[in-house]
């Protein structure tokens, strides 16, 4: 006997693999390695309690968010204005 294969019989659809924009992964870089720096930081005012790394590290970690979400959506405004006006020049 033939079988036909009928719609509840075909195999299940495959997962599509995920795709990284090199954009995506030069923001997750940054956001590393503004932690990295971070962390270095603390190791250090641990290191030495009374000193400058301290105040260093309390700093930046209050104003290092604050100036990356800055950062990015500027990034962000510019890329679309530049996006815009490519389309434009056409």
């Amino acid at each position: 006997m033939i079988e036909n294969k009928t719609p509840t019989q075909s195999s299940p659809p495959r997962r599509r693999r995920p795709q990284f924009s090199i954009a995506g992964l030069l923001m997750l870089m940054v956001i590393c390695s503004v932690m990295a720096a971070a962390g270095s930081y603390l190791v250090r005012s641990l290191q030495q309690p009374a000193g400058a790394s301290r105040l260093v590290f309390i700093l930046f970690t209050l104003i290092a968010p604050v100036v990356l979400l800055v950062a990015v959506s500027l990034i962000r405004q510019v890329t679309r204005w530049l996006g815009r006006r490519k389309g434009r020049d056409r």
